[in-house]
């Protein structure tokens, strides 16, 4: 379970209910904080770097303080995966904004999978979520801890059957999963809503684009009308626990044949993720 097992706060290795964050922490008040989800496979966190990248540019944009190197940072999720023995799953790397009397907290939480060995043969449903977001705010390309959007949707997805709810944004158009970005195929070209649209370049998905690019699929980022999924051969959500994961219905309807597709499994395997 996440936050369960040995925690890494500020440095210190605690049992998870030693772990406090200051209630006056601005974090807490007001979600001011980023974070990342970082994949563990055989005992070893994976693309540190571009995670840390990601963490240390989102904390400058946002004006967050960060105490701690990528170097220590690095250090203290290894060390957080060995202490907790988790050979598969992931790290959470959490940093709040802390406060007028205390400093900034970041602490690395362990994990198991929550993705099941089925679902990447079968393929997920997914629907839409009546929440809408707001691809003009400055805080959607970053990961930040105002999650509430996002667990809203996950609770109609639950309600309804589904394992993934899918935004539209303000306008209209397809920007992303509750936790994932998504990618559509059609004949033969990889499609996936560009950052303009409202969404979190995640790590995988710039994998993914790197990928198709190695693999010669042309790739194309641009709007995409939620229609456009009705249509489509294939469909895949990304993120860095899950990796490539096929979509094969949505709102009850079947993508394509209602199988994962082809292109799907070459990219996910040239990944080497599943």
């Amino acid at each position: 379970m996440e936050a369960g097992g040995i925690i890494c706060f500020n440095g210190e290795y605690l049992p998870a209910g030693e772990a406090a964050v200051p209630a006056a922490d601005l974090g807490v008040l007001y979600g001011m904080g980023i974070f990342e989800t970082v994949r563990v496979s055989r005992g070893r966190p994976g693309m540190m770097d571009r995670h840390l990248s990601r963490l240390f540019a989102s904390a400058g944009e946002l004006g967050l303080e960060v105490h701690f190197s990528r170097e220590e940072i690095d250090r203290m999720a290894r060390r957080t995966a060995a202490e907790n023995r988790l050979e598969e799953g992931g790290l959470r790397i959490t940093l709040t904004a802390g406060g007028e009397i205390s400093r900034p907290c970041l602490f690395v939480t362990a994990r198991k999978s929550p993705y099941r060995r089925e679902q990447y043969r079968y393929g997920i449903r997914a629907g839409f979520s009546s929440v809408r977001r707001n691809k003009d705010s400055p805080l959607v390309r970053h990961k930040t801890l105002n999650y509430f959007e996002n667990i809203l949707a996950r609770r109609e997805a639950r309600a309804a059957g589904w394992d993934e709810a899918l935004f539209l944004n303000n306008s209209g158009g397809l920007a992303e999963g509750s936790v994932s970005n998504i990618f559509l195929v059609v004949r033969g070209k990889v499609i996936t809503p560009h950052p303009e649209s409202g969404l979190l370049p995640g790590i995988t998905r710039g994998r993914v684009i790197e990928a198709c690019a190695a693999l010669q699929i042309p790739v194309e980022e641009r709007t995409v009308s939620p229609g456009e999924l009705f249509r489509a051969g294939e469909c895949f959500v990304t993120n860095s626990l899950m990796g490539v994961m096929p979509v094969t219905s949505i709102g009850g309807a079947p993508v394509g044949n209602g199988r994962p597709g082809e292109i799907t499994r070459l990219i996910a395997g040239s990944l080497q993720l599943l």
